[in-house]
């Protein structure tokens, strides 16, 4: 069974896979075989050099995310042409790792707007309210201007929240999140044995 986990930035989609996990769910995180992809994968490497430049070339062999970042967040073309480099390779490797049985819980930020939701069993989103989105951001180093710029890439999380299949409020506590991603885990072990 493969799950895909969805919200906004700032949502906590990170807290919930780290709750699933601790729960005895595979977690697989898209962002994360981004990262791996940009520091150690030579095609990956080759490919984005190629099209951006030695400018992107970190000082340990891989790409340095930060100049990329500079160069396709503000370049609508360029954020095209290296989702074309990266998204077939972060499908492959999650679809292979999911594949081999069980419940794969598969964390990607773009589930919808990459029109994913055809390859997983089961969709969730973690929604929060965007003042909320805003907050956490800013404790994460960013700011206002810059937090809100970022969510206005991202499809609205009530929109994902609409097309999702269960939702989980993340507004709260962290034991209410809680109690809700045990709710989750039981039906979620109920429908795998079915």
């Amino acid at each position: 069974m493969r799950i895909g986990l969805t919200g906004g930035i700032g949502c906590g989609k990170s807290m919930v896979a780290k709750l699933l996990a601790e729960r005895g769910l595979s977690t697989i995180d898209a962002d994360r075989i981004v990262h791996d992809l940009l520091a150690e994968d030579e095609a990956t490497i080759a490919e984005v050099i190629s099209r951006f430049g030695e400018g992107v070339r970190g000082a340990e062999g891989g790409i340095d995310r930060a100049e990329l970042g500079k160069i396709v967040f503000g370049d609508s073309e360029g954020l095209k042409a290296l989702e074309v480099i990266l998204h077939p390779r972060v499908r492959k490797t999650w679809e292979k790792a999911s594949d081999s049985g069980g419940v794969w819980v598969i964390e990607i930020p773009l589930l919808f707007e990459k029109n994913l939701q055809k390859n997983v069993d089961l969709t969730i989103c973690v929604f929060s309210d965007p003042h909320t989105q805003v907050e956490r951001l800013e404790q994460r180093g960013m700011n206002r201007t810059q937090a809100l710029a970022r969510m206005e890439r991202q499809m609205p999380v009530s929109q994902k929240a609409e097309l999702a299949d269960i939702v989980l409020l993340n507004d709260g506590s962290l034991e209410f999140l809680t109690e809700q991603v045990d709710r989750l885990v039981s039906k979620i072990k109920t429908l795998h044995t079915q």
